[in-house]
Formats: C-alpha cells, sequence, structure tokens
C-alpha cells in the first residue's frame, strides 16, 4: 500500500479518544481473535493508542506521530497500514483537520465484538477458521464459553428496589446534565456494515423465482448474510438464487447456517482452500472509487486519475510497474515539502514535467514551477491541468514565432525595461532546458496514451 506517502506526516499532531470504557476483558477478544486476522503491528497500534488514553479519561493528550512511530518502532508506512486494518475491522475511525499548513488527526479507538457477536457474525468468523484452521478456532471457542444455568430446577427468590428501599419524599431536583460532556461507560460494540453498491439488488430480484422464494423472505438478516457471502466467497447475484433455493427448510424458510455451510462448500470443492483477509490495493481502491463514473471523457478520467493517485503510485503507473528511482522520490518529496503542494496538484506537475522534459525529473525546474502554482494559488487537479496547458500553449507560440521577432521583443523589453514576459520565470531560470517544439507530437501521444491507460484501470 501506498496510501500513507504524503497523506501522513510524522510531523502531525494526533490525539486519542476512547469510545467508552475498553475493558480487560475486550483485551483478550481483541488478542485472542482479532490478531490472527489484522497481525502484531496493528494489535500493538491499539494497545499503545489504548494506553495513552488518561485513567478514567476518554481523551489523550496531544502528541506527534513522530514520537508514536518511536514508541512502536516502525516505519510511517508500516504505521498507516496498521491503522487501516483497524479501521477496516471496526476498531479504529480517524477523523482529519487541516489549519493553514498544519493537520490534526484524533484516532477514536470502538470496542472488538462481543464473543457470541464475533462467532456468529458470518464474516469475521469465517476468515478467522480459515486463518487459524478447525482445532484451533475450536480451542478460541472454548476460551469464551461455560456452562449455561439451567434455572428450571431453581424458583426466584429476589427482593425487588420496593422491597428493599423505604419510598423517598423528600428532596431537590437535581442539576441538568451539560449536552458537552460525555459519560464514561462501556458502548454497544458496532458490527462491521458492509457496503451494498457492489451487489445489484435489482438485478438478484429479477433472478429470484417467486415460485420458489418471495421478497418477502429476503429480510435484513438475510441481505446482511447475501452481502457477507458475496464479500467474502465472491458469489455474484446470478449464482445467489441458487445457493438461498437450496437453504430453504421444509416450510420455505432460509436458514442461514444451511445457506453459509453450502456456499463454504461449494468455494471449498471449487478452490480447495477457504478464502484470506487481505487488504485491498491502490489500484483497486482507485478503480473502485471512479466506478460509479459511468461515462467520462479524456479530460475527466484524468482528473479523476490525479485526484485520487499518490506520487508514488503516479510514477510506478508511468513506468508500467517499475519502482520509481530514489532520487525521483526525494526531489517530489522536497518539492512537495518545502512548497507544500495539494497531491493532485503535486499529481499534474510531475506528469507536466515528464512530458515537458522527454521523461527526466528536474529539481529546479520542478522547484520554480511550484513555487509558481502555489503563487496562483492553485489547489486542485483540473485548475493545475488548466494552468500547465496555458503555459504550454504560450511556450509553444513563442517558439514558433520568426527569429526577428523574438530578437525584436527581447530587445523591446530590455530598453524599455519592462517586463512583460510571455511566459512566467520558471520557463527561463531552469538549467535544464525544456524539450522544443519537436516533442509537441511526442508530448500528444505520451498524453493519449497515459488516458487511456488511465480509463482501462478506471474500467477494471
Amino acid at each position: 500500500m501506498t496510501e500513507f506517502w504524503m497523506e501522513l506526516r510524522p510531523v502531525d499532531g494526533y490525539k486519542v479518544k476512547a469510545d467508552g470504557i475498553i475493558t480487560e476483558f475486550n483485551r483478550k477478544v481483541l488478542l485472542k481473535l482479532y490478531q490472527p486476522l489484522m497481525g502484531a503491528h496493528a494489535l500493538s497500534l491499539y494497545f499503545s493508542l489504548l494506553e495513552e488514553v488518561e485513567e478514567n479519561k476518554l481523551w489523550s493528550k496531544a502528541k506527534l506521530h513522530s514520537q508514536l512511530l518511536t514508541t512502536l518502532g516502525i516505519s510511517l508506512q508500516a504505521f498507516f497500514e496498521a491503522r487501516l486494518k483497524l479501521e477496516g475491522l471496526g476498531l479504529v475511525r480517524s477523523y482529519k483537520k487541516v489549519e493553514l499548513d498544519d493537520q490534526t488527526f484524533v484516532y477514536e479507538l470502538l470496542a472488538p465484538l462481543t464473543p457470541r457477536q464475533f462467532f456468529e457474525d458470518g464474516l469475521l468468523n469465517i476468515y478467522l477458521f480459515s486463518q487459524v484452521g478447525h482445532k484451533r478456532y475450536q480451542e478460541l471457542q472454548q476460551l469464551f464459553i461455560d456452562q449455561k444455568f439451567d434455572r428450571t430446577e431453581y424458583s426466584e427468590v429476589t427482593r425487588n428496589f420496593q422491597d428493599v428501599f423505604e419510598p423517598f419524599r423528600f428532596g431537590n431536583e437535581t442539576p441538568e446534565i451539560p449536552s458537552e460532556i460525555e459519560f464514561m461507560e462501556e458502548k454497544t460494540p458496532s458490527k462491521i456494515k458492509l457496503d451494498s453498491k457492489e451487489f445489484d439488488w435489482g438485478y438478484f430480484y429479477q433472478l429470484l423465482s417467486p415460485n420458489m422464494l418471495s421478497r418477502d423472505q429476503i429480510t435484513e438478516s438475510v441481505m446482511d448474510t447475501i452481502l457477507k457471502m458475496h464479500a467474502i466467497y465472491q458469489v455474484d447475484e446470478k449464482e445467489m438464487p441458487s445457493f438461498l433455493y437450496r437453504a430453504l427448510d421444509a416450510r420455505g424458510t432460509i436458514q442461514l447456517e444451511q445457506l453459509r455451510k453450502i456456499i463454504r462448500e461449494s468455494y471449498q470443492l471449487k478452490h480447495h482452500d477457504l478464502p484470506k483477509l487481505v487488504t485491498r490495493s491502490k489500484e483497486e481502491v482507485v478503480a473502485k472509487e471512479a466506478q460509479s463514473k459511468s461515462e467520462v471523457n479524456d479530460e475527466e478520467a484524468l482528473q479523476v486519475y490525479l485526484e485520487s493517485v499518490t506520487p508514488f503510485q503516479l510514477l510506478i503507473d508511468i513506468a508500467d510497474g517499475a519502482e520509481p528511482a530514489e532520487t525521483d522520490l526525494r526531489v517530489i518529496e522536497e518539492v512537495m515539502t518545502k512548497q507544500n503542494l495539494p497531491k493532485p496538484v503535486m499529481n499534474v506537475l510531475i506528469e507536466y514535467v515528464l512530458l515537458r522534459l522527454d521523461g527526466k525529473i528536474s529539481r529546479n525546474y520542478m522547484m520554480t514551477i511550484a513555487a509558481h502554482w502555489k503563487r496562483k494559488n492553485v489547489k486542485t487537479a483540473k485548475e493545475a491541468m488548466e494552468l500547465a496547458l496555458a503555459e504550454h500553449e504560450k511556450y509553444k507560440r513563442l517558439q514558433e514565432e520568426p527569429e526577428e521577432k523574438r530578437r525584436y521583443n527581447r530587445a523591446s523589453q530590455f530598453s524599455s525595461k519592462k517586463r512583460t514576459e510571455v511566459l512566467p520565470d520558471w520557463f527561463d531560470k531552469e538549467e535544464t532546458e525544456p524539450a522544443r517544439s519537436e516533442l509537441s507530437n511526442r508530448e500528444k501521444e505520451a498524453l493519449e496514451d497515459q488516458v487511456k491507460r488511465i480509463k482501462k484501470q478506471l474500467k477494471r
């Protein structure tokens, strides 16, 4: 994963907030049931953040990420990936506030599911079973169960409140509780919510036979199970009805446990294994975000891509999967840090410089353009693309002018001691000469190839 690159900096501040009391029992659940799914780094991050919350309080003091990285002994990338796993498992909510050049994060820690919720979840417990195997899975279950109390042999003799205490007859009203405060208490764990956009419910209902199964049978719990089976085993809308028919009992009711069993056995028969819990790659995330844009033109596709991709991934895409050179990365990091450019603007700058310099990155050239764009207050990929195109057209017009006219223009500028430049400062200050107008066809072809590649990615 490369999303962390330039999205999070060691100098960024953060605070931790606990969403209620996290108990020692919660810690045991995290250690035994969640760790096999998220790994040691994510578990260590959760516990480290939890330790920062002051005793008998819900908030921690403000710190820098660099302090947390030193404590954990991990890199910024490892921290970011661990944080994403915690977010995906419903254990952390992340919030960001941006003020001028500073950004601050709040990490809200959530309690894990109860053992009952976890083992009945139909999502996390399946991945746990796949990860640890049948024997260890049963052992983990045994850690959180005990013999049920059979009350049938006993009669309850408990007294109620009124049997024990005298009624209260005097006193004043209690003070009102301020709306801005929050009580310290255990909160009900939140189950993982799956996005239903990836499953075409309309198409699914069209395929459902009313003679076999009515729509009334597709309750919220059935829909939740369908989404989980789709997410885990990739069962699509076409296959799902047949599995549902096979999971009906004699009364025509869907048996969810039977449905999970049938789908699991079908998957094992086909793949000879159970699915593993793995994080998405950046390419999949970008494609998913752009999937909703069914029809986009070349310029829109390029804007969508440059708004969502990181500079690091952009260099990889341009090089057809090859790792970018360390020198190029250092130049981009320095330019982006010093000029504080938004990520989409930096992406456009990288594209522009590579096209103008025939695939090369020059520090001075990039730094002067970045400074110019910063002065222009460019904030979006669209604004950066429009400015780059306008400046490029000016440069081409200058190149197409006759030599005599160019000499006259330069002479008149010096004689009048006025600086009415056709080009911005950064065109003449760079030591590395930009490619001449003869490269415009090559630039055009490169841009067209890039747009084709981007549109292909967006349609995956």
